[in-house]
């Protein structure tokens, strides 16, 4: 099993009861013609029309092309969703966390190289000799157990990820691995020993300029006036802040602000120039392309290369966040609308592929 939705991080927003029509925002193509506004709002309606609820954006540079929110936050299509409702991005949470390895890269607080063995002493971990630099690039050979979901104490789950299964032959070669980043949020604690969500919120979040985020665990993650809601209702227990979430899965937030975020990152607000060479260099061949600290490097037609973070639960929860290089155009999706893992295309990449299409038109008829 995978994982799923929510909260609301940023104090505020009374956001009113029902109503029987969902809100939609969208902003003006402010240096993109309308007409690519207008065609990007069709892809959005005809994803409505199949139930799509989430958010939209397409920035340029600083200018937003579009923004859209639309649809309802539950099943029940009572709850409109709103400029505030955050959305669980799932897997795109591992960038998130590469990003805050590179921070503490740059503040001589962790090594890409060194052994990780002194921050998780006597676990199991301590004899495979794992760097920041595998873990971040899936090739420690661990996989996916979802040993840690259970844990919310460190201790724990690192026993839990000990004894769960993985393979030493496929160190040094890609294998996709929650367990991996899950770790890493382990030793990001330890080594500064702060939480993970408060690491984020100040070295991340706050140079970024996002206010409005959230955390896996922290508050009312079933409320659809804060929280995009699942296909299916998750328990409680499932709901709470553990270390099967942290650092692989938990982070939850906007189509605008995920955009911001990857704005500010390329702004070098964050990062510096040679941490983020690092962040998105090949790691190795992937069905998509190369495999990228967090995320993917890869090709659209006739829009070159394209640099992509994306998540998705079988709950229904899906996102993706896309930079297209040459042209720093960036898209980002977010919904918990499904369809559930195994059953359809996602809308985050219905949507997305269709938006590189009127791209395509945009930006080569601008040449």
């Amino acid at each position: 099993m995978m994982r799923s939705c929510l909260l609301f991080c940023a104090a505020a927003l009374m956001l009113g009861g029902s109503c029987s029509e969902p809100s939609a925002v969208r902003e003006p193509a402010m240096g993109g013609s309308p007409t690519f506004a207008q065609r990007v709002d069709e892809i959005v309606e005809r994803a409505l029309a199949d139930g799509f609820g989430g958010g939209v954006a397409v920035l340029r540079g600083d200018t937003v092309l579009y923004h859209r929110v639309a649809g309802y936050a539950d099943g029940t299509r009572t709850t409109p969703v709103h400029e505030a409702t955050l959305y669980h991005v799932a897997s795109i949470t591992k960038y998130l966390t590469a990003c805050l390895v590179l921070v503490a890269v740059e503040e001589a607080v962790l090594s890409l190289d060194q052994p990780i063995d002194r921050w998780v002493p006597g676990s199991g971990m301590s004899d495979r000799g794992y760097t920041p630099r595998e873990l971040l690039a899936h090739q420690s050979g661990l996989g996916t157990s979802y040993a840690a979901e259970t844990h919310s104490e460190a201790a724990e789950a690192l026993v839990a990820l000990s004894e769960a299964p993985w393979d030493g032959s496929r160190r040094g070669s890609f294998r996709y691995s929650n367990d991996g980043y899950d770790l890493l949020a382990i030793v990001l604690e330890r080594a500064y020993r702060r939480r993970y969500e408060e690491l984020v919120r100040e070295k991340l979040m706050e140079p970024a300029g996002i206010t409005h985020f959230g955390f896996w665990g922290e508050s009312e993650l079933a409320d659809p006036r804060r929280v995009g809601q699942p296909l299916e209702p998750l328990g409680d227990d499932f709901r709470r802040r553990s270390y099967g979430m942290l650092g692989s899965a938990g982070w939850l937030t906007t189509a605008l602000d995920l955009a911001r975020f990857e704005r500010a990152l390329e702004r070098g607000r964050l990062l510096s120039a040679d941490s983020i060479r690092e962040l998105r260099a090949p790691r190795g061949v992937v069905s998509i392309g190369q495999a990228t600290l967090g995320g993917f490097l890869g090709e659209r037609p006739q829009l070159g290369g394209v640099l992509s973070a994306r998540g998705f639960e079988d709950w229904g929860d899906n996102a993706i966040l896309e930079r297209y290089l040459e042209y720093d155009v960036i898209v980002a999706v977010v919904t918990s609308r499904g369809p559930a893992e195994g059953e359809g295309e996602p809308f985050r990449s219905r949507i997305s592929t269709a938006i590189a299409g009127e791209l395509v038109q945009e930006l080569k008829g601008a040449e």
